[in-house]
């Protein structure tokens, strides 16, 4: 039987071609025997003798003439005013409908200095429009598309080895895709978790503003009106009384803490010396631990599966996804699983060694190795925790919201009690 099969040989350079053998074992099996990386196997359904291997031609580079090269942005320009589309770093979602419009008139078969042109005419965040002259300059005096991007540290690392990967696979316009789907599964990521931060924080700023004013604004007025009455006060009453005073005095110290606390957690979890136990104490934390774990597996896997479906080497790759995974713990997983598969260890035992992952990446792992499909099994593993990080989005908030709830009705409750204590007294002494 005859398969189809796309692998990395061992000189590092992308192999498509056909392979004859009895089933889909002994076709991976032999291909491995001939040092093969293999990203994907699949049955054509025919039957015949084994094809020789074929390199993919490479892209032709854009032979137009020569032109001035575009203005370039100034360093101030990249640092500033993102947010206001007049410059500064380069917006995700801007990244990602340049990546989406590259490749969808890549595939119009447009010439990638025109598809530039066109892109940058109606782009309106200024870092991407220079960004966008500055690479159509480099593009027409022959440098590649990949060494063009390299130049501006807004396109990572992750985004230029697939567009080299295309290049040098000759499949530019499905790599341009593969990115534009990367980032906008990262930016949809992102918004879950934002969507789960947003509701708790919200109703906890709320609260806090309902008690700051009350405190200031309404505590002293009610504390003069009692006082003229010549009324026993509750004890309730008193030390509603005696927190307010304080308060009104002495709030700046409040706020010096509330600010102190969120810059020291804040400073801990960026600092080079401490950001790994930070990490590591994310990790303990109920429920935050999940959101931490479940963000940063479908990162990971999504972007190692992005590379090995363009074709980029396996220990790169695991080094990039490394780089997405944005904690500490799991990069030191993946930097295990890195080493563990130069040593030859295979993909599965190396996750299953590293004790970070969860099973389920193991054996999917072990399982696309198997059968020659790891680009889409990491695939099924980060659209699997995609949908687990929704779930988890979803209770967290169902779990908090009653919560919230109940504090700031405890907060109410508390506050009338305090003021309609000392009214009800008065009423019943003048009866």
């Amino acid at each position: 039987m005859i398969f189809k099969y796309r692998a990395r040989s061992p000189e590092g350079q992308i192999v498509e071609s056909t392979i004859d053998a009895s089933d889909q074992t002994t076709a991976l099996n032999t291909l491995k025997g001939m040092g093969m990386i293999v990203i994907n196997l699949t049955s054509t359904g025919q039957k015949g003798t084994i094809a020789a291997p074929k390199k993919e031609k490479e892209k032709a580079k854009s032979k137009s003439a020569p032109k001035k090269p575009g203005q370039k942005t100034s360093i101030w320009e990249m640092d500033l005013g993102a947010a206001l589309g007049l410059g500064g770093r380069i917006p995700l979602k801007n990244l990602m409908i340049f990546f989406r419009q590259l490749a969808t008139m890549e595939g119009a078969g447009l010439s990638l200095t025109n598809s530039l042109d066109v892109i940058a005419g109606g782009e309106k965040n200024r870092a991407l429009r220079d960004a966008l002259h500055d690479i159509k300059a480099r593009l027409d005096r022959g440098i590649p598309l990949s060494a063009a991007m390299k130049q501006h540290k807004s396109f990572n690392t992750l985004l230029i080895a697939l567009i080299q990967a295309g290049e040098e696979g000759g499949l530019l316009g499905p790599a341009l895709d593969q990115g534009a789907t990367l980032l906008e599964k990262q930016e949809a990521l992102r918004r879950k978790i934002r969507s789960a931060m947003f509701y708790p924080a919200f109703i906890m700023f709320f609260a806090v503003a309902i008690l700051i004013f009350f405190f200031i604004f309404l505590v002293p007025k009610f504390e003069e009106t009692f006082s003229s009455l010549n009324i026993e006060l509750p004890q309730v009453t008193l030390v509603m009384f005696g927190i307010g005073n304080w308060f009104s005095e002495n709030w700046y110290i409040v706020a010096l803490i509330v600010v102190g606390i969120i810059g020291t957690w804040s400073f801990l979890s960026r600092a080079k010396g401490t950001k790994k136990y930070m990490d590591r104490f994310k990790l303990k934390i109920p429920v935050i631990k999940d959101l931490i774990m479940k963000a940063a597996m479908a990162r990971s896997s999504r972007t190692l599966s992005a590379l090995t479906t363009a074709g980029v080497p396996i220990v790169r790759s695991i080094e990039m996804a490394e780089g997405t995974a944005d904690n500490i713990p799991v990069q030191e997983g993946y930097e295990s699983l890195r080493k563990a598969v130069i040593r030859g260890v295979s993909l599965g035992d190396a996750a299953r060694q590293a004790k970070i992952f969860p099973v389920l990446i193991s054996q999917m792992m072990r399982i696309g190795e198997e059968t020659g499909h790891l680009d889409s099994m990491l695939e099924r593993v980060a659209t699997w925790y995609d949908q687990e990080l929704d779930e988890q989005v979803k209770a967290t908030v169902s779990l908090m919201e009653p919560m919230l709830i109940v504090f700031v009705g405890a907060i109410i409750a508390i506050i009338a009690v305090s003021i309609f204590a000392p009214v009800t007294s008065a009423i019943v002494q003048l009866s």
